[in-house]
Order: C-alpha cells, then structure tokens, then sequence
C-alpha cells in the first residue's frame, strides 16, 4: 500500500510538472503570437507579407544591370540599358561598362578623373544625369567617368579603380564609401561572391581570385533561420541583435578586421597612384543614422600617406539641422513596412555632393598654385 501511495504521489508530482511546463510554453507562444500580430497591426502589414522584402536583391539579376566578373565579382553590364524595378529609374551603361552621365554628345575635354564607389556613386534611385558624377562633370567642365558599382564594399572599390584606370587614364581618382563598405571587407559572400582580403604578417593578402561564379553554390541558411525570416517580431529583434548578417540574407562573413583591411588598401592606392602618377582623394559619404566610427582607421592612414580627404557627415549635418531642412531635401525616403527609411541620395542631394567636391577641388588647387 505504501509503494502504491508513493507511485500515486509521483505521478501526481509529474502531472503537475508536466502542466507547468505547457502552462508556461503555452504562454510563451500566446506572448509570441500576441508580439506578432501586434507588430503586423502597428506597421499595417498583413498576415502574408514579408518584413523585409528586399532581402533577396541580388546584383545579378533584373533589378540591375550587372553582370559576373571574375575580378570583382560583378560590374554593370556593358551596353545595357536598365529599368530598374525597385527605384523606378533609368540608367545606361557604355561599352565599357561605366554608367553614362546622361550628356548629349561628346565628353568635354580636360584632364580626366575616375570615379569608383558602391550605389552613392552609381546613383541607386536616380537617372542618368542625376548621379554625382554626372553633375560634377558639367560643374568641372572635365570628364568624369562613373566607375561605382551597386552594392561594392572598399576592398572591390580599390579594385575597380585599378581596373578602370588601365582603360581611362586618368590625373585623379576618387574613391568614394560609406562606412558600411568597410564593414564588407569582411565578407566573402555579400550579394554574391565577391574578392576579400585577410591581414597577414606580410600585408594583405587576396583570396577568390578569380572569384566564383554564380553558379557556385551560396552558403545556405538554416531551416530555423528561414522560418525566422517571415516572422514580423524575429525580425524586430534580430535587427538589433544581429544586424549585420541579418539584414543581408545568405552572407558569409570571413573575418571582423575591415579597418585594418581598409586602411591598408589605403596603402594599395597610394603605392598605385605613386606608379602610375595620377592623384587619389577619397570621398566619405555619410546616411542619416550611420556613424563614421569605423573609418577612422582608414581616414589615419591617408593622411600618414598624403591622400586627402573630403568628409560629407559634417556639412550634411549642419545642412539638414538648418530650419525648415529634413533628409527628404537631400536622401529618398520611403516607407517600408510602416517605417521611414533613408535611401540613396536624390537629385539634390547628389548635386549637394557633386558642389562640396567641386569646391574641394578648388580649394586644393588654390592651395597647390600658391
């Protein structure tokens, strides 16, 4: 009788365990399906849409005319003309595969420069003749060769200005990031395949040359990551927690030493413009939201090696906290899921741009004459 009592107890025991265990994953899950819906009612989406539907933009693909090189990783598409879905945009590319300016006719004549960027210098949701180097040739009066390149990070930059400068020689080079370009240094997987580099004893050191083709088979996410990926509240957290992976579907981070590695492609550029006798400033274009932290390396190491340095954050700043001013003057914003976000520059804003670089420029041959 006193085993049976007992056994009576531990069952009693167990069911009430195995009852506050539902009890509390039950309340787990109403929590979670509660959070859910009440972040789908706040930003008005519904039950089938997708909290980041952009996550899939691939830089091959029909949103923009690029196309696979085995040095880069891909380029714009020579000779293709491009609506772009997304931006609602027109864009050519020439036979060399370098955005067109938009222009009527010939280029003018002058000493040439080149310019290599990520979508800042492309002109991601604008025309032809709205990107900043289009504007800063007619400013200029000289041509100036649109060699950005949608979604590149600085190591594909330096690259691109290597490239480039072997088919228009050029007095000056401008290679133009935001601080999120030195963030994918340290991707090898990014979009698509891409060249990377790794800090080793000896320098840099460059890996996926050439750099595998599209066929190659990405890195795949987890089925658990996957399934995240509809939900409205796990993307809520995941962008904070995780925004650098997250936000970015199927990349593949290498490494975390991107300063290091910009500041010594810093180097590259400066041995490189030593060779081949051509000049290198570096643009620093800034997004509301962002900081500059991560370029402070590489801002260090071009002034050790006499490479100037035109920073934007400032006078953007201090233009859009005059009265009256907010990013629309001077970014495309849009709403996303119920949210504001900040995208590429506009018309105004690139002219903002193409005005400061133009004066710098002024500046400094001022500076040089006297």
């Amino acid at each position: 009788m006193l085993l049976l009592a007992g056994m009576r107890s531990v069952s009693a025991a167990a069911a009430k365990l195995v009852f506050r265990i539902a009890l509390v994953l039950g309340s787990t899950l109403l929590c979670l399906l509660v959070g859910e819906v009440g972040i789908r009612v706040v930003k008005g989406a519904g039950l089938r849409d997708l909290p980041d539907p952009t996550a899939g933009v691939a830089m091959i693909g029909r949103a923009y005319p690029g196309q696979y090189d085995p040095g880069l990783g891909h380029v714009p598409t020579p000779g293709a003309r491009s609506n772009n879905p997304i931006w609602k945009t027109r864009a050519r590319i020439d036979r060399h595969g370098v955005r067109s300016n938009g222009r009527e006719g010939p280029r003018p004549q002058g000493p040439t420069v080149v310019a290599v960027g990520d979508s800042f210098t492309y002109g991601d949701e604008v025309d032809d003749r709205d990107t900043w180097p289009a504007i800063l040739e007619g400013l200029l009066e000289r041509p100036v060769i649109n060699g950005g390149v949608f979604g590149y990070g600085f190591d594909q930059s330096v690259l691109r200005g290597e490239v480039l400068l072997e088919t228009f020689p050029a007095d000056l080079l401008i290679v133009s990031l935001i601080a999120d370009d030195i963030d994918r240094c340290e991707y090898a997987y990014r979009y698509g395949w891409k060249p990377y580099f790794e800090v080793e004893e000896d320098g840099l050191v460059r890996h996926h040359d050439p750099v595998p083709p599209p066929g190659a088979q990405p890195p795949g996410e987890t089925g658990v990551r996957r399934w995240l990926r509809a939900s409205y509240l796990a993307d809520f957290v995941l962008r904070r927690l995780d925004p650098d992976d997250w936000l970015v579907r199927g990349s593949l981070r290498v490494h975390r030493d991107g300063e290091q590695v910009a500041a010594l492609l810093v180097d590259r550029l400066a041995d490189h413009a030593a060779a081949r006798g051509h000049d290198v400033v570096l643009l620093l274009q800034w997004v509301p939201g962002t900081h500059s932290r991560r370029a402070h390396a590489l801002l260090d190491r071009a002034q050790q090696r006499g490479i100037d340095v035109l920073s934007l954050e400032a006078p953007l700043r201090e233009a859009m906290s005059a009265p009256g001013a907010e990013p629309a003057d001077y970014f495309h914003v849009r709403s996303v899921a119920g949210r504001e976000q900040v995208g590429h520059m506009s018309p105004a804003g690139n002219r903002f741009v193409a005005e400061r670089i133009a004066n710098f420029l002024a500046r400094r041959a001022g500076s040089n004459d006297g």
